[in-house]
């Protein structure tokens, strides 16, 4: 292998390194958007206008999703569609952990009967994507300190490349 081409790979190395720190932040983004996507096609076909929110939510997924894509090129730690979009998830599912068990259940669910059955189904959801949006917001902030772990192996990485 030719040194032009050591340092080639090495530079591709170290990119796919910077890309790896944001995975979770990208695989959360994907399910968040399919989720958000799903539940405004069922409300937007129940005529609801309550699907403003789900449709708000895919939206700013889709800007943090075109922000995920350009960190490949740009490593940078900066994340600010990221850190408005799984802040706006975590405060939507409080939100609707609260209004699930009130009269506008229908309203923002009216494809679902109000059983407790369906209501345990809703909550556990809810209460999986208030975990996760509260782990990936822990996960930008340490991103944006650099204090997260594949950071650090990053730096010895360059240490021993240079």
């Amino acid at each position: 292998m030719t040194s032009k081409q050591l340092k080639m790979q090495q530079k591709v190395s170290l990119t796919n390194l910077y890309y790896n720190r944001f995975l979770a932040l990208r695989y959360s983004t994907a399910f968040f958007l399919f989720l958000n996507l799903y539940w405004s096609v069922f409300l937007l076909g129940s005529f609801s206008i309550a699907g403003i929110l789900p449709v708000a939510l895919f939206l700013l997924g889709a800007l943090t999703a075109f922000e995920q894509v350009k960190l490949y090129r740009n490593h940078d730690n900066r994340l600010p569609y990221a850190n408005v979009f799984f802040s706006a998830v975590f405060i939507a599912s409080v939100f609707l952990m609260i209004v699930v068990n009130t009269s506008l259940f229908h309203f923002f669910f009216p494809f679902f009967k109000n059983t407790q059955q369906v209501l345990n189904t809703i909550m556990l959801v809810l209460s999986a994507c208030l975990l996760i949006s509260f782990l990936i917001i822990r996960k930008i902030k340490k991103i944006q300190r650099n204090e997260d772990r594949l950071y650090q192996k990053i730096q010895a990485y360059q240490q021993v490349i240079n």
